[in-house]
């Protein structure tokens, strides 16, 4: 069960460092009509998925 957590949490993590744009379409930007975050949102959502994802794979176990 924890595989499919870091599975899961992994493709969320690399969809935020590829392409931050859509990360935040997905987490709320679909909400607002005609409203762009800035470039510095963009650096720390890479920035938070990269620590995210190096956390995923070197803090939990392989269960």
């Amino acid at each position: 069960m924890i595989i499919l957590f870091k599975i899961f949490m992994s493709t969320i993590a690399c969809i935020g460092i590829i392409n931050p744009k859509h990360a935040w379409k997905m987490g709320g930007g679909w909400k607002q009509k005609n409203v762009e975050p800035s470039e510095n949102y963009f650096k720390t959502t890479r920035v938070v998925s990269a620590a995210l994802l190096l956390f995923i794979w070197l803090i939990f176990p392989n269960g």
